[in-house]
């Protein structure tokens, strides 16, 4: 039943669901906040249910606030509450109301309809999920008199995740017979045990052998859902992104078959840019879901209670950001790279040599990595060329990969080491100049980051410039800088505007 807004004292439950897109719920599933005590209604015990890919609708999320069968208190209890989405600052995102009902022990009202799984998983992925984490809040009141005094208890729930990114590379592609397999192991990066095979061969089509298609088959039965990025390396040392996408495995079927973005023929067709030296370089990027590995209650706050229903995130000031790192490792580092001791590489730009050790820059980039792991021609040479960077991009990229850090941040500089970043697969570093970007966009820039997420393919980023442009449209609609996008990317322009329609 619908409430008018109470302004009396509440109850209010602010539950952290980290790494939300890789939750294990299936259509019909739930995941379930930790249990919560309101002492001030009977001492009764609650929980939240989230149901991620829907309760019975699966283009939407369900969500629940449900009375624990084993609840001290009346058998039936009268409340009001709100269930709700916020944002990072405590904003709310999507909330129904306060509504009234009476909950008997075990049982849970709410919402099988809540929000669209589209918006909170990728048209407005970095409103709802910033850093692939949710926020879900809960406020209780009593359904008659009033709390005596606010309470407010944050707890989060942790779904671990397993990510392995390697690099495959199949020699002498243009001689590969049909139908004949190559496999690729992979281990656990925790146990070295065996965790997923990769069987590459080519299959049907027109010509024989043009289809590439992968088969894949889980060995460690714990795992049930998985979520792939193949991209291949081109000749320039750049990833080409092919193919994304999740897979399920349950207790009977532990295989799964996809194929490749590219077929055989439209790789050979350009031979020179895709398989350098006959070869077919493929970066993996696997994030294997364990499920629940974590949760608890956070805190617990008695009588003043902030307004704002945030829960606590490191913040990053505009022009320092800072990682997590050990001191010890970063000084030992930043030492090696101010001495140039024992470098065995130069990255070369067209007006400077940056020297480097191979062994760092692999350890930091799967790009770099590949390069020097691998037959690529700078396995064997002491020189990169890198013809499409600045100096001063190249000189930042290198501070971080030695010492996790950034410093004297502009716009500038964000933006060339966020093309930087993505270049060699540096994620954390572009993840970071991403967040730099949507925390400092304005009227007059964000048609230039639309169109660098866009190159990049980058949704999360994109999403997020989208949304701010929505919400300036006036001032952004009617800017030169509109006009010049509609010039060079109209079919861009467009998408964005189509989405206040969604």
């Amino acid at each position: 039943m619908a409430c008018k807004e109470s302004e009396g004292k509440c109850f209010t439950f602010l539950w952290k669901v980290e790494n939300m897109s890789f939750c294990l719920q299936k259509n019909g599933e739930r995941i379930e906040s930790p249990a919560f005590v309101v002492d001030a209604i009977e001492k009764t015990k609650w929980k939240l249910w989230l149901y991620p890919r829907g309760a019975r609708d699966g283009n939407y999320i369900g969500y629940f606030l449900n009375r624990e069968a084993d609840s001290k208190g009346a058998d039936k209890i009268e409340i009001k509450y709100e269930l709700a989405f916020i944002a990072k600052d405590g904003s709310i995102l999507v909330s129904k109301g306060i509504v009234k009902d009476t909950f008997p022990k075990g049982e849970e009202f709410g919402y099988n309809v809540f929000q669209k799984r589209e918006d909170v998983y990728i048209s407005k992925r970095s409103t709802f999920l910033p850093q692939n984490t949710l926020r879900a809040r809960c406020k209780i009141w009593k359904g008659v008199g009033e709390m005596t005094e606010d309470v407010r208890c944050t707890a989060y729930t942790r779904i671990g995740v397993e990510k392995r990114n390697f690099l495959w590379n199949v020699k002498n592609f243009s001689t590969l017979e049909s139908e004949k397999k190559f496999t690729y192991q992979m281990k656990s990066t925790e146990n070295d045990m065996p965790l997923m095979s990769v069987d590459l061969s080519l299959t049907g089509g027109l010509n024989s052998g043009e289809i590439i298609r992968f088969d894949t088959s889980l060995q460690d039965k714990t795992i049930k859902f998985s979520t792939l990025r193949l991209s291949l390396i081109d000749a320039s040392g750049n990833k080409v992104e092919c193919n994304e996408d999740g897979f399920w495995f349950d207790s009977l079927l532990k295989y799964k078959q996809f194929t490749f973005f590219f077929t055989k023929k439209k790789l050979l067709a350009k031979k020179s840019m895709y398989l350098p030296d006959d070869v077919l370089s493929l970066i993996w990027e696997w994030t294997f879901s364990k499920g629940v590995v974590l949760e608890e209650i956070e805190e617990v706050q008695y009588g003043s209670v902030n307004t704002e229903d945030n829960i606590p995130d490191d913040k990053n000031v505009n022009n320092e950001m800072k990682v997590p790192f050990s001191h010890t490792l970063n000084d030992n580092l930043k030492s090696l790279y101010d001495k140039q001791f024992l470098c065995d590489v130069k990255l070369k730009t067209n007006t400077g040599i940056f020297p480097a050790h191979k062994i760092i820059l692999s350890a930091s980039s799967s790009v770099f990595n590949a390069m020097f792991s691998s037959d690529m021609k700078e396995k064997d040479s002491d020189f990169v060329n890198i013809d499409d960077l600045s100096d001063d991009a190249v000189r930042r990229m290198l501070l971080y990969i030695y010492t996790a850090r950034m410093e004297d941040v502009t716009w500038e500089s964000a933006s060339n080491l966020y093309v930087a970043a993505d270049k060699y697969a540096i994620l954390s570093l572009k993840d970071i100049c991403s967040s730099y970007l949507k925390d400092n966009l304005s009227p007059g820039n964000a048609c230039e980051v639309l169109l660098l997420a866009d190159f990049h393919a980058d949704d999360d980023l994109k999403s997020g410039v989208q949304n701010y442009i929505l919400k300036h449209d006036t001032d952004i609609i009617n800017s030169d800088e509109w006009k010049v996008l509609m010039e060079t990317n109209g079919k861009l322009a467009a998408e964005t505007l189509c989405l206040r329609y969604k």
